[in-house]
C-alpha cells in the first residue's frame, strides 16, 4: 500500500504565467463511498507540495469530507480507518446495505475523528476551506460554508454537504434548525449546488455570490434568515485564478467539462470498457467495500495525483522556458534599439 504521509515539499513558481498557490483552488466532487479516492489524492498533493495552507480547497459530499478532514489535520490513516468502520457497520448491522444509512454513520465518525479544536484549525488556515450544499428553503441558493464557530458547526456543514436524497438517509432533504430560527432550513447535497457540467465540483465564484446576496439583503434592512450580521473582518473574498477539479469518476465519462485538461485529476477513462468501469465505480460509490478495496481506492487516488503532479511539473517547466525566451527576446530588442541597430 502507498505510504500515508502528511509531509510537504516546497514548491516554487519561477514564471508569472503560473498562478501562485494563493490564487489556486482544488475543487473535490461528490463520490459517495469513493471517499478514500479523494483522501489519496489530497494526501499525495500535500506530499508533493501542491496543496499547502495557502491553497484554497472546496468540496461537496465525499469531497467535503476529504477537504474538511485534511483542513482539520485529521491524519489520513485515521480518516481511512473511519471509512473502513462505515463499510463494516453497513455489512454487519445493515445487511450489506449503505443506501439510507450513511449520514448517521458519517456523523458518528466525524465525532470520533475531529479534535475539539478542529474548527479553529480550519478557520486559521490561510487558504479558504469551502463546503458546498444547496439550500432549497427559505432561500433557494448554492451555499459555500467557509466559517465554523464551533466543532459542531464544522460537523454539521460536512453533513449538509453530504445529504444526497434517498441515499444518505431515507429522506429527500435534510432539515436544519439554527439557533434563533423558528423555521428549519431545507438542505440537499452539494452535488446540486452547481450546473451538471461541474458534476458537483464546487464553484469558488459562489463565494462572491454569497457575499453579494447578503450585502443586498443587509442594504434592504435585513439578513438571510437566521444569519448573524456580516462581520466585515470576513467579508473579503480571495481572487482564485485557477481551479483544479478532482473527481472520483473520469472527467470525460461523466461530462465534467468545467475545467481544462491540465486542471483535471480523476481516473483515466477505460476506452475499451467504459460501461464496465463506470459500473464498478458506481458499485464502490453506493455499496460497502472490503478493506482491501478501500485501500486500493486510496492508492488509485494517490497514483492519479502523482501522475497529475508529474505532468504539471513538465507543464510548468515549459511555461517557465517560454517566459524566459520572451524576456530574452525583449531584452535583445531593447539592446538593439539602444544601439540603433533597428534604424
Amino acid at each position: 500500500m502507498v505510504a500515508i504521509s502528511s509531509s510537504t515539499t516546497a514548491m516554487g513558481n519561477s514564471s508569472p504565467l503560473i498562478p501562485p498557490a494563493s490564487s489556486t483552488g482544488f475543487s473535490f466532487s461528490p463520490g459517495g463511498l469513493l471517499f478514500p479516492y479523494h483522501l489519496g489524492v489530497i494526501t499525495a498533493l500535500e506530499h508533493r507540495g501542491r496543496i499547502t495552507d495557502q491553497v484554497h480547497l472546496a468540496g461537496a459530499s465525499a469531497g467535503a469530507i476529504a477537504v474538511a478532514s485534511h483542513a482539520a489535520r485529521t491524519p489520513p490513516a485515521r480518516a481511512l480507518e473511519a471509512a473502513f468502520r462505515v463499510c463494516d457497520e453497513c455489512e454487519t448491522r445493515h445487511s450489506g446495505r449503505a443506501i439510507g444509512k450513511l449520514l448517521p454513520l458519517l456523523k458518528v465518525e466525524l465525532e470520533k475523528c475531529f479534535l475539539p479544536e478542529a474548527h479553529e484549525v480550519v478557520n486559521e488556515r490561510e487558504g479558504v476551506v469551502a463546503l458546498a450544499h444547496r439550500e432549497l428553503f427559505p432561500n433557494n441558493r448554492p451555499v459555500l460554508t467557509t466559517r465554523f464557530d464551533t466543532r459542531d458547526e464544522l460537523i454539521e456543514a460536512v453533513c449538509d454537504s453530504s445529504m444526497f436524497p434517498f441515499f444518505s438517509t431515507p429522506f429527500p432533504v435534510r432539515l436544519r434548525y439554527k439557533e434563533g430560527e423558528r423555521i428549519p432550513r431545507v438542505i440537499v447535497d452539494g452535488f446540486f449546488s452547481v450546473p451538471i457540467e461541474r458534476y458537483g465540483c464546487p464553484d469558488f465564484s459562489h463565494l462572491n455570490f454569497n457575499t453579494r446576496v447578503e450585502e443586498k439583503l443587509r442594504s434592504m434592512g435585513g439578513a438571510l434568515v437566521g444569519e448573524n450580521p456580516i462581520n466585515d473582518d470576513y467579508n473579503e473574498t480571495p481572487v482564485i485564478e485557477r481551479t483544479v477539479t478532482v473527481a472520483c469518476f473520469p472527467h470525460e465519462t461523466v461530462g465534467l467539462t468545467a475545467s481544462l485538461k491540465h486542471d483535471q485529476i480523476s481516473p483515466e477513462p477505460d476506452y475499451d470498457n467504459p460501461a464496465g468501469q463506470m459500473s464498478e465505480l458506481f458499485r464502490y460509490a453506493t455499496q460497502p467495500s472490503s478493506r482491501k478495496e478501500l485501500e486500493t481506492l486510496y492508492e488509485k487516488g494517490w497514483a492519479d495525483a502523482e501522475r497529475w503532479s508529474y505532468e504539471e511539473d513538465l507543464r510548468e517547466r515549459e511555461l517557465a522556458d517560454e517566459w524566459l525566451k520572451e524576456r530574452r527576446l525583449k531584452a535583445e530588442v531593447e539592446d538593439a534599439v539602444k544601439r540603433g541597430d533597428l534604424f
